[in-house]
């Protein structure tokens, strides 16, 4: 996880100040009580723009398997309704940015 310009990890206070134009934030449930960490993930100018269009919410939760669920749904939509894929927490066709990436464009799609 990269720290913001102050120096200090991504968070609550300064997440949208420090997110570059072609991340999308992030936020992490960590265990094993459940605290909430802003993360910011890299995905592209346009493809963020066309998440934003649509709404799209983003949370996380890495499980004791040492994988990660990414939660996807839109700002309009409860949270029971949310879709989750499972990635593996490591670089591969399966990692959390590439998982993360392709449920953003599945949303899309349903536009």
């Amino acid at each position: 996880m990269r720290k913001a310009r102050d120096g200090r990890l991504y968070d609550i206070d300064n997440m949208a100040w420090d997110a570059n134009d072609d991340e999308i934030e992030i936020i992490q449930y960590l265990r094993p009580d459940g605290k909430r960490r802003r993360m910011v993930c890299t995905i592209g100018k346009e493809l963020l723009k066309k998440a934003d269009e649509i709404g799209l919410i983003i949370s996380a939760k890495e499980l004791t398997t040492r994988q990660v669920v990414i939660y996807v749904r839109r700002r309009e939509e409860p949270t029971e309704d949310e879709r989750l894929q499972i990635a593996d927490n490591h670089v591969g066709e399966n990692d959390p940015q590439k998982v993360l990436i392709r449920m953003i464009r599945k949303e899309i799609e349903k536009k």
